[in-house]
């Protein structure tokens, strides 16, 4: 049995041009996106309040609403195909378990600096709770002495 290192190649090199073409989808998604956001922020801030307009403005609302939601579920949608063909060129390549150990570290790195910095917000904030009362005298004690007679 012979293994065929040009079959391997050019499938890597099929899985690389798919997520560049799915790069470009998801930088036009995102940029349709933006501009339908802005459209929407622009809307809600109208000019005039007349019926026909508010009535116009109801109207296009929830065609825009439409509009973000589609581009939001095409970009959840491109983001998962694209995860999903990276795996598959990091299986092609072997590298698959080394990523994963790496993304395991990192989620791992994460939490514990997340953890760390809610004990020391903690440890800080009980700290100033029981320093309070020698803060307070620290203070009493300076306002009595630059009291004047």
């Amino acid at each position: 049995m012979q293994y065929n290192w040009n079959k391997n190649f050019s499938s890597q090199e099929q899985i690389t041009i798919k997520i560049v073409d799915i790069d470009q989808k998801i930088s036009e998604n995102s940029k349709a996106l933006v501009e339908a956001q802005i459209v929407k922020l622009r809307s809600t801030f109208p000019r005039s309040n007349s019926l026909i307009e508010q009535i116009g403005k109801n109207v296009y609302k929830t065609k825009l609403e439409d509009s973000i939601n589609w581009h939001q579920k095409k970009l959840k949608e491109l983001f998962l195909k694209r995860r999903e063909l990276e795996i598959n060129l990091e299986k092609l390549k072997g590298i698959f378990w080394l990523n994963q150990i790496k993304r395991l570290l990192k989620i791992i790195l994460i939490g514990f600096f997340i953890v760390l910095s809610l004990f020391i917000f903690l440890s800080s904030f009980m700290i100033i709770i029981y320093l309070l009362p020698f803060i307070i005298l620290i203070f009493l004690g300076y306002f009595i002495s630059t009291k004047r007679y």
